[in-house]
C-alpha cells in the first residue's frame, strides 16, 4: 500500500518537477566518465542544469558575431570538464565539481552582462537609442602578493603556504596576458575584469568558508581563475588560426 501510495504521488507530480531531479541530459545514454558521475552525485546533477539553462540564456542574447566564439569556448570547456578524469576517483570528482561551479559562474555572469540579461520585460518594450560603442572597463586591482608585508587573509596563506606563491603569480600573469590580447574588444575585457573582480572577493571570502578547509578552498579558487583565462585565451588563439 505505502509503495502504491508513492507511486501515486509521484505519477501526480507535473514532469517538470520530475524532470530536474537529473541533469540536463538523459542518464540512459550517459557513457562518458564525467556524464556518468553527473548522474551518480545530485549537486554536479543540479550544476549540469544550472550550467544549461545559464547557456541557453548566454546563447539566445548573444550578437550573432559572438556565437561561433562562444561555441568554441563551450566545446573548449567540455573537454576540460572531461580531461577531469583521473586514476585517484575522489580527486578527479573534486575537480569536476570545481570545473562546472567555475562554468557556471562564468555563464550566469555573462547572461546578466548581456543585452537584456538584467531588464525586466516591461522595460524591453521601451524604445532604446543605439548603444555607443562599449568603453574600455576599469581594471580590477590584481597584483601578487607583497610577501615582505602581506595584507589581507588570502595573501598571508599565499605568503605561507607551499605552492601558493607559484600559483598567485600565475594567476596574475594569466590576467595580464588576457587583458593585453582581448585589449581591442570592451566586451570580453568586461566579462574577464567581472571574473577578477568575483576572485579576489572570493579568495578573502575562502577565510569563512562553511564545510571546507580554507586553505582547499583558496587554492580551488586560484586554480579556477587560472583555468578560466587560459582557457579564455586558448580558445581566442584557436578561432585566429581557423579564421
Amino acid at each position: 500500500m505505502i509503495r502504491r501510495a508513492l507511486l501515486t504521488a509521484l505519477l501526480a507530480l507535473p514532469l517538470p518537477a520530475l524532470a530536474q531531479t537529473g541533469p540536463s541530459f538523459d542518464c540512459a545514454r550517459a557513457r562518458a566518465w564525467d556524464e556518468r558521475n553527473i548522474c551518480a552525485f545530485g549537486d554536479l546533477a543540479a550544476l549540469d542544469r544550472q550550467i544549461a539553462a545559464a547557456w541557453r540564456a548566454v546563447n539566445e542574447r548573444a550578437p550573432e558575431q559572438d556565437r561561433a566564439r562562444l561555441q568554441a569556448e563551450q566545446r573548449a570547456w567540455l573537454g576540460e570538464r572531461r580531461a577531469c578524469q583521473g586514476p585517484v576517483e575522489r580527486e578527479a570528482v573534486s575537480c569536476l565539481r570545481r570545473t562546472m561551479r567555475a562554468r557556471a559562474r562564468d555563464l550566469e555572469a555573462m547572461a546578466q552582462a548581456a543585452p537584456g540579461g538584467g531588464s525586466s520585460a516591461s522595460s524591453s518594450a521601451v524604445p532604446t537609442a543605439k548603444p555607443a560603442a562599449a568603453p574600455t572597463p576599469p581594471q580590477t586591482v590584481l597584483r601578487a602578493a607583497d610577501c615582505a608585508s602581506p595584507a589581507g587573509w588570502a595573501a598571508q596563506r599565499i605568503c605561507t603556504v607551499q605552492g601558493m606563491r607559484e600559483l598567485d603569480a600565475a594567476v596574475v600573469q594569466e590576467a595580464q596576458t588576457a587583458r593585453a590580447r582581448f585589449a581591442a574588444q570592451p566586451a570580453v575585457l568586461a566579462e574577464i575584469e567581472a571574473a577578477l573582480a568575483r576572485y579576489v572577493t572570493q579568495r578573502e571570502a575562502c577565510a569563512r568558508a562553511l564545510g571546507r578547509i580554507p586553505v582547499d578552498c583558496l587554492q580551488e579558487t586560484m586554480e579556477d581563475m587560472r583555468t578560466a583565462l587560459r582557457r579564455r585565451l586558448a580558445v581566442a588563439s584557436a578561432t585566429t588560426r581557423g579564421g
